[in-house]
Protein backbone atom coordinates (compact mmCIF):
# COMPACT_ATOMS: atom_id res chain seq x y z
CA UNK A 1 0.00 0.00 0.00
CA UNK A 2 1.37 3.51 -0.83
CA UNK A 3 1.47 6.52 1.65
CA UNK A 4 -1.41 8.21 0.36
CA UNK A 5 -3.31 4.75 0.46
CA UNK A 6 -2.37 4.17 4.35
CA UNK A 7 -3.14 8.10 5.04
CA UNK A 8 -6.93 7.68 3.53
CA UNK A 9 -7.39 3.95 5.37
CA UNK A 10 -6.02 5.94 9.09
CA UNK A 11 -8.31 8.69 8.27
CA UNK A 12 -11.45 6.37 7.73
CA UNK A 13 -10.61 4.24 10.54
CA UNK A 14 -9.96 7.59 12.96
CA UNK A 15 -13.72 8.66 11.80
CA UNK A 16 -14.80 5.67 13.10
CA UNK A 17 -13.14 5.42 16.31
CA UNK A 18 -14.59 5.56 19.41
CA UNK A 19 -13.49 6.22 22.94
CA UNK A 20 -13.34 3.20 24.93
CA UNK A 21 -14.14 5.51 28.10
CA UNK A 22 -14.04 9.25 28.78
CA UNK A 23 -13.53 10.71 32.27
CA UNK A 24 -12.19 13.57 33.85
CA UNK A 25 -8.67 12.81 36.20
CA UNK A 26 -9.43 12.56 39.78
CA UNK A 27 -6.07 11.61 40.69
CA UNK A 28 -3.22 10.20 38.82
CA UNK A 29 -3.70 6.76 39.79
CA UNK A 30 -7.01 6.97 37.83
CA UNK A 31 -4.05 7.06 34.46
CA UNK A 32 -2.20 3.55 35.85
CA UNK A 33 -2.37 1.01 32.74
CA UNK A 34 -3.62 3.46 30.52
CA UNK A 35 -1.48 4.05 27.51
CA UNK A 36 -3.17 4.91 24.27
CA UNK A 37 -5.07 8.14 25.23
CA UNK A 38 -6.21 11.50 24.22
CA UNK A 39 -6.12 14.17 26.97
CA UNK A 40 -6.92 17.66 27.54
CA UNK A 41 -5.80 20.48 29.89
CA UNK A 42 -8.84 23.16 30.24
CA UNK A 43 -8.34 26.11 32.89
CA UNK A 44 -11.14 26.70 34.86
CA UNK A 45 -12.88 30.12 35.73
CA UNK A 46 -9.58 31.70 34.85
CA UNK A 47 -8.46 34.43 32.30
CA UNK A 48 -7.73 33.36 28.81
CA UNK A 49 -5.73 36.25 28.16
CA UNK A 50 -4.04 36.35 31.33
CA UNK A 51 -2.87 33.17 31.16
CA UNK A 52 -1.72 33.37 27.55
CA UNK A 53 0.84 36.46 28.96
CA UNK A 54 1.44 34.44 31.85
CA UNK A 55 3.64 31.59 29.92
CA UNK A 56 5.09 34.11 27.57
CA UNK A 57 6.71 35.40 30.51
CA UNK A 58 7.77 32.23 31.99
CA UNK A 59 8.45 30.97 28.21
CA UNK A 60 10.75 34.25 27.76
CA UNK A 61 13.25 32.64 30.69
CA UNK A 62 14.30 29.61 28.96
CA UNK A 63 13.75 27.48 32.16
CA UNK A 64 11.81 24.87 31.19
CA UNK A 65 10.93 23.52 27.46
CA UNK A 66 7.78 25.03 27.01
CA UNK A 67 4.98 24.39 24.07
CA UNK A 68 4.19 26.30 21.19
CA UNK A 69 2.11 29.56 21.86
CA UNK A 70 -1.08 30.01 19.69
CA UNK A 71 -3.98 32.21 20.61
CA UNK A 72 -5.71 32.46 23.90
CA UNK A 73 -8.48 29.80 24.61
CA UNK A 74 -9.71 28.28 27.80
CA UNK A 75 -8.40 25.14 26.52
CA UNK A 76 -4.56 24.99 27.36
CA UNK A 77 -3.75 22.31 25.37
CA UNK A 78 -4.91 18.80 23.98
CA UNK A 79 -1.93 15.69 23.31
CA UNK A 80 -1.62 11.98 22.97
CA UNK A 81 0.37 9.58 23.64
CA UNK A 82 1.10 5.59 23.13
CA UNK A 83 3.51 5.22 25.12
CA UNK A 84 1.95 5.91 28.99
CA UNK A 85 -0.73 8.02 29.87
CA UNK A 86 0.49 8.84 33.40
CA UNK A 87 4.25 9.60 32.66
CA UNK A 88 2.91 12.21 29.92
CA UNK A 89 0.24 13.85 32.71
CA UNK A 90 3.16 14.30 35.04
CA UNK A 91 5.23 16.06 32.91
CA UNK A 92 2.74 18.38 31.67
CA UNK A 93 1.98 19.19 35.70
CA UNK A 94 5.61 20.03 35.86
CA UNK A 95 7.60 17.32 37.12
CA UNK A 96 9.43 16.05 34.53
CA UNK A 97 12.65 17.01 33.09
CA UNK A 98 13.20 20.48 31.97
CA UNK A 99 14.10 19.51 28.59
CA UNK A 100 10.72 17.55 27.57
CA UNK A 101 8.43 20.06 25.80
CA UNK A 102 5.30 20.13 28.29
CA UNK A 103 3.03 22.63 29.98
CA UNK A 104 4.95 22.37 33.28
CA UNK A 105 2.03 24.16 34.82
CA UNK A 106 3.39 24.23 38.49
CA UNK A 107 6.38 26.68 37.65
CA UNK A 108 3.93 29.47 36.50
CA UNK A 109 0.11 28.88 36.42
CA UNK A 110 -1.50 29.91 39.39
CA UNK A 111 -5.23 28.71 38.09
CA UNK A 112 -7.46 25.59 38.09
CA UNK A 113 -7.63 23.06 35.62
CA UNK A 114 -9.13 19.88 34.41
CA UNK A 115 -7.81 17.15 32.58
CA UNK A 116 -9.91 15.42 30.51
CA UNK A 117 -8.48 11.75 29.40
CA UNK A 118 -10.03 9.76 26.13
CA UNK A 119 -9.00 6.25 25.87
CA UNK A 120 -8.83 4.71 22.04
CA UNK A 121 -7.55 0.99 20.90
CA UNK A 122 -5.91 2.42 17.83
CA UNK A 123 -3.33 2.73 16.15
CA UNK A 124 -0.63 5.64 17.00
CA UNK A 125 -1.06 7.35 13.22
CA UNK A 126 -4.79 7.00 13.75
CA UNK A 127 -4.56 8.43 17.14
CA UNK A 128 -2.39 11.01 16.19
CA UNK A 129 -5.84 11.81 13.58
CA UNK A 130 -7.45 11.69 16.42
CA UNK A 131 -5.73 14.06 17.99
CA UNK A 132 -5.18 16.63 15.51
CA UNK A 133 -9.23 16.47 14.85
CA UNK A 134 -9.52 17.33 18.34
CA UNK A 135 -7.00 19.99 18.48
CA UNK A 136 -8.39 21.73 15.55
CA UNK A 137 -11.77 22.06 16.87
CA UNK A 138 -10.90 22.99 20.52
CA UNK A 139 -8.00 25.38 19.62
CA UNK A 140 -5.89 24.79 22.46
CA UNK A 141 -3.86 28.18 23.57
CA UNK A 142 -0.78 26.02 23.51
CA UNK A 143 1.37 23.74 21.92
CA UNK A 144 1.82 22.35 17.71
CA UNK A 145 -0.43 20.39 15.59
CA UNK A 146 0.82 16.65 14.33
CA UNK A 147 3.19 13.90 15.08
CA UNK A 148 6.48 15.30 16.89
CA UNK A 149 8.84 13.95 13.85
CA UNK A 150 6.49 15.59 11.38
Amino acid sequence: MDYIDKIIKDCQSAKKARALREFEMQSIDDLNGITHAIYIFEEIGGDAQQTHDEIKVYKAEKKRACPKINNPSSVLYVGSTTTGLKKRIIQHMGDGPKGTYALHLKHWFKGQYKVTIKEYDVTKSVLQIIEDALSADLCPAFGKSGANNK
